[in-house]
């Protein structure tokens, strides 16, 4: 199932203060995720994906999303397999005059067999991760 959401990010919206808007999706895991940047807001408008109170895209803690006419994607299996069944989406915007309309969009397939599960838990444990934690 493909999840969409576009966020209205008015001018001067601090990183301190972002718009977060929740995307609630079914229970699986991701296979594509897409980041869109409209013509014009020259890398001043910003996007973190958040989920249970970490943020997972961009995977680097404290950077964002930022680009202008760009849709940025990729392919990543992230499990939503626990609650709360949403993205949170945060957006800021240094442009000190234009609102910009960014996209954030999801395809998430059905959930895989428990082994898999198990395994990408095991990863995440050895890298000091708790999935589903917050």
């Amino acid at each position: 199932m493909l999840f969409q959401a576009e966020i209205l990010t008015p001018a001067n919206t601090p990183a301190s203060s972002p718009i977060e808007t929740r995307l609630a999706v079914y229970p699986g895991v991701t296979s594509r995720i897409w980041a869109g940047f409209p013509p014009g807001p020259k890398g001043l408008a910003h996007m973190q994906i958040w989920h249970s109170g970490w943020q997972v895209w961009p995977w680097t803690p404290q950077t964002s999303f930022h680009w202008d006419n760009y849709v940025f994607t990729f392919e990543d299996r992230y499990p939503i397999t626990v609650e709360p069944l949403e993205f949170v989406v945060k957006t800021w915007n240094l442009d000190d005059f234009y609102p910009h309309t960014l996209t954030f969009m999801v395809t998430i397939e059905p959930a895989p067999p428990p082994g898999e599960l198990e395994a990408l838990d095991r990863t995440l444990e050895a890298l000091g991760l708790l999935r589903g934690a917050g």
